[in-house]
């Protein structure tokens, strides 16, 4: 089936916007690009209003190069606790590194290491933190880039990765640590981005304003809450990628296509260290291919209620896992029916969405954001979905606990410790 034929499909099931100004026999696509189409242009204009200029990227480019130069004459010229390391490449990585960086957003960078080891063995988060621990006493001591403003620095341990992380010269920084034998997984993430994007600047469009309407709906109140519903951007990003690949707007197994490219060979740390950037060069004949047997033109603003139809009607997270190499839903081994959201990468092995915990909870606020596309005054649409933030747990009334409880929104538990 095209994509076009499945969105048309799955619109049939959602039936027609209350809206539409056609006939009922025209096709459905249509009739929901022309309902919302203001949303459609306010995702347009959010993204184009609110993107990462060059300015930006390059003054935090010049804090990673300022960093990575200290720490190599500096820390590593000299053994840290009996080991010798030698700097290979300290890289960006996350939403700045690549289309979806955003202004304001943080700078993510890793040092990777050399020698490298075993994902697996247990000294790594040691070493680690030993390392970092070197870093910070630098940074608070005043030796590490002086004529630089670092505030509320932090060196935090005890986290899956550890990382240090506080603020430089207005910018958020979070520095962690690679010692894998090859180039990190967080380095070869931007590359899968930047390549997704390659085949359908949406998937940009998508994933920035996803974010964006999850983010709208947390307050300092709700904080705790609201990590234990909602995903981190990177699952977002991959939830995004999923979703475009069942509807057939993302091409399946892009790396394993296109391993000369894209895959773990290509990223040597010759061509990490000269800073190459892009999708590593998938030839633009084969993307333009692709898209002339599989490009849908459907608006990002139906686009954006299919994404919240998908993840709060169609999966259901207690059975099924996300395959996102593939694009398929499997069944969650028993091993894991523990994780309430379970998400298969190609880079990272690691389940990033580990951090949903009511995911149930997750589906209802996408079911509730997916009515209110259907059903509200197009004048008032944007308004309304980018101001509803969620209840904190604790101001729900004992009525409205017990009916959560009931729903199967959140786990029946003693007394109301969520």
């Amino acid at each position: 089936m095209s994509a076009k034929a499945a969105i048309e499909a799955r619109l049939r099931k959602i039936g027609r916007p209350e809206d539409s100004i056609f006939k009922n026999n025209e096709p459905l696509i249509m009739q929901w690009d022309e309902s919302l189409k203001e949303l459609s242009k306010s995702i347009e204009r959010y993204y184009l209003d609110n993107r990462q200029t060059k300015e930006e990227y390059a003054e935090k480019l010049e804090i990673l190069k300022e960093i990575e130069k200290y720490v190599t004459k500096n820390i590593f010229n000299k053994k840290i606790h009996q080991w010798k390391f030698d700097v290979k490449a300290v890289v960006p990585f996350g939403s700045s590194a690549s289309g979806l960086g955003m202004k304001g957003g943080d700078l993510d960078m890793t040092i990777c290491l050399h020698p490298g080891f075993s994902p697996k063995n247990k000294k790594i988060k040691l070493r680690t933190n030993m390392i970092l621990e070197e870093i910070l006493e630098d940074i608070d001591s005043g030796r590490m880039l002086p004529h630089r403003e670092f505030e509320d620095m932090e060196h935090r341990f005890r986290g899956r990765i550890p990382i240090v992380t506080g603020i430089v010269d207005d910018i958020d920084l979070d520095i962690s640590i690679s010692m894998t034998e090859g180039v990190s997984a967080q380095y070869l993430t931007c590359k899968y981005i930047d390549a997704y994007a390659k085949y359908d600047h949406r998937f940009i469009l998508l994933a920035v304003f996803a974010k964006a309407w999850q983010k709208s709906m947390k307050t300092d109140r709700n904080e705790r809450f609201f990590k234990k519903i909602f995903p981190n951007s990177c699952t977002i990003v991959l939830m995004v990628i999923f979703f475009m690949k069942r509807y057939k707007l993302l091409p399946p197994n892009i790396n394993k296509k296109h391993a000369e490219h894209l895959g773990i060979d290509r990223a040597t740390w010759a061509r990490v260290r000269q800073g190459e950037n892009g999708s590593f060069g998938i030839p633009n004949e084969d993307v333009s291919k692709w898209k002339e047997s599989n490009y849908c033109d459907v608006s990002i603003g139906t686009l954006f209620m299919l994404y919240l139809d998908f993840y709060s009607e169609i999966v259901d997270f207690s059975t099924q896992k996300l395959d996102i190499e593939n694009g398929i839903l499997k069944e969650k081994e028993a091993s894991r029916r523990t994780a309430e959201i379970v998400i298969v990468d190609v880079v990272d092995k690691h389940n990033t969405a580990e951090s949903v915990v009511y995911s149930r909870m997750l589906q209802h606020y996408m079911e509730r954001a997916k009515s209110v596309i259907m059903k509200t005054d197009r004048k008032q649409l944007l308004h309304i979905l980018m101001n509803s933030p969620i209840k904190d747990i604790s101001e729900y009334s004992e009525k409205e606990f017990k009916e959560l409880r009931e729903r199967r929104l959140l786990p029946k538990r003693r007394g109301r410790r969520y």
